[in-house]
């Protein structure tokens, strides 16, 4: 299914997170949202440190900060799995169109009860669909 704007905004917002590979820390534009990482040092790998960050925001200061200090970097998105994940962000389905038809499906439930209690309540009404619903059925 094809996701819409609102879905969209809330796995950026919910469950992506941005890692940020580098070989040192700059020396500024790190702000209190980012968690710092020191991956162990092995042959094979190019970079020391991860820097995870969630907001936008915090995520430009840190790339002005790596450009400017003339830093080599590499970022990924990467999907979280919070407990919440499968209610706003399930695989293959849209959260806003379930919550959409599930509303719907809620609004006509309650407009369907509202009347069978109209319609037993009020006994001349009761009475005339009798009326109606037989002379349809031809008795």
């Amino acid at each position: 299914m094809q996701l819409t704007q609102i879905d969209r905004w809330l796995r950026e917002r919910f469950i992506y997170q941005t890692h940020v590979y580098t070989m040192r820390l700059p020396e500024s534009g790190l702000s209190g949202q980012v968690t710092v990482e020191e991956l162990e040092e092995s042959p094979s790998r190019r970079y020391r440190y991860r820097l995870i960050v969630n907001a936008k925001r915090d995520l430009e200061s840190l790339l002005t900060a790596l450009r400017s200090g003339n830093q080599m970097f590499v970022t990924r998105i990467v999907e979280t799995d919070p407990w919440y994940r499968p209610i706003i962000a399930p695989r293959g389905k849209s959260f806003f169109f379930r919550t959409f038809w599930w509303t719907v499906i809620a609004g006509f439930a309650v407009i369907a009860l509202g009347l069978g209690y109209r319609i037993n309540s009020d006994e001349e009404l009761k009475t005339e669909i009798m009326q109606s619903v037989d002379t349809l059925l031809g008795k």
